[in-house]
């Protein structure tokens, strides 16, 4: 099977390099042009090292995949999660021999999760790109907060390719201001993003997903019942009772776990499903599971509790899958579905386009239909408007907040 354009532009610049960056879309099949680029070094290199996130390394179908499109070399590939890299000295060290005794092509997938340079896994892997004779890094978004999440990714291609300490690289590209004894970086301007990128641009290969199939959302406002909203006020005030200050994610994960089963939303839910066509379901919340199979006994669960067989989902007459995000936000080709519901909102942009390219990407033939759920609160309110402008909802918050800012959500 020959490779897309694309894919074939991405191996012909990244061919002539040692070490590079393919931050391609996701759907693009960056994974088979990382494989792609190891065949072709396969006689100088011993070993391959697959670093991956622990969620995609343990998912079946990610490892077909890999093992699919690595051909003969499947057989050099060793697995290492990025959170072992932090969490296991013996992992760490394992890794280290490795990279020390034999000629090895490390190629990192999802290299946004070592993005701060605080954090044990990104210290440690930082640490031995030297020993690495070829690297490759694979993200599909390499930015999800500003342009401080490339350093790490850079640095680990080459530290010479900018050549600068994290502090210059935020004086040099950044309007930032000081939080406390690290310099925390905001924003950057259109005339610094651009000099960042022709500094990396001979490293990387960039590419956006182009087929024809195309994109259509249809937004649903629910509104809570009288019993909704007096059981949901009456949970608010008890949760903040005696608290003048509260830490905003953990107050909104459970205010959100409140409000989330509204009556209405399962009724829209049921009225979707009678296209008889596959729809996947994105929650996060188990309790949702479990309420959506009560009205789809015959779907298919993929969550951290539970792994039902994708193979029925997608070759068989199953016509629901229901999936929190985080199970099923990465590494599954589920290009046969076109039909996407967001019963859940997620707070971060980032889960829900990994979860969208699940389905839109390349062998995508259809349409893709996006249902995405809202419930009339504060709370989802301040998701909406963060989301609309594409930024993580964390990005605009204070990490506290005070007990009368909490009620209103």
């Amino acid at each position: 099977m020959t490779l897309f354009i694309d894919q074939q532009h991405a191996f012909d610049k990244l061919s002539q390099l040692r070490a590079g960056a393919l931050f391609m879309d996701m759907g693009t099949g960056k994974t088979r042009v990382a494989l792609e680029l190891a065949k072709d070094k396969k006689q100088e290199f011993d070993l391959i090292i697959w670093i991956a996130p622990a969620s995609l390394i343990r998912n079946l179908e990610y490892i077909e995949e890999v093992k699919k499109w690595a051909g003969d070399i499947q057989k050099t590939i060793r697995y290492f999660t990025i959170e072992s890299l932090s969490m296991s000295d013996r992992i760490y060290m394992e890794l280290r021999s490795l990279a020390e005794k034999l000629r090895i092509f490390c190629i990192v997938d999802e290299t946004i999760t070592i993005k701060n340079t605080e954090a044990g896994r990104t210290r440690r892997l930082l640490s031995m790109w030297n020993l690495f004779d070829f690297r490759l890094i694979l993200n599909g978004t390499p930015v999800s907060k500003g342009l401080i999440d490339l350093y790490s990714q850079i640095q680990f291609i080459h530290p010479k390719i900018l050549n600068m300490t994290e502090t210059q690289f935020a004086s040099n590209f950044l309007t930032y201001r000081l939080d406390g004894q690290k310099p925390w970086k905001r924003w950057s301007k259109p005339e610094n993003e651009q000099a960042l990128i022709e500094t990396i641009r001979p490293y990387i290969f960039e590419s956006a997903l182009n087929i024809e199939a195309k994109i259509t959302t249809q937004n649903h406002h629910f509104n809570l019942n009288s019993n909704e909203r007096e059981s949901y006020e009456n949970f608010k005030d008890g949760f903040l009772k005696e608290k003048y200050m509260v830490d905003f994610l953990p107050m909104a994960q459970a205010f959100q776990a409140q409000y989330t089963m509204c009556t209405d939303k399962l009724a829209i839910a049921q009225s979707i499903a009678k296209t008889k066509e596959k729809i996947i379901f994105y929650v996060k919340f188990l309790k949702e599971i479990d309420a959506l199979k009560e009205i789809f006994p015959h779907s298919i669960e993929y969550s951290g509790r539970k792994k039902d067989k994708l193979e029925d989902f997608l070759h068989k007459d199953c016509q629901i899958m229901i999936s929190t995000y985080g199970s099923g936000s990465l590494g599954l080709n589920l290009q046969s579905c076109k039909n996407l519901v967001f019963f859940t909102q997620t707070f971060d942009y980032k889960d829900k386009i990994q979860s969208l390219h699940r389905v839109f990407r390349y062998g995508q033939k259809s349409n893709v239909i996006i249902h995405d759920f809202w419930v009339k609160t504060g709370l989802e309110d301040l998701i909406f408007a963060s989301l609309e402008k594409k930024e993580n909802l964390l990005r605009n918050v204070k990490k506290t907040i005070s007990k009368e800012e909490a009620k209103n959500l």
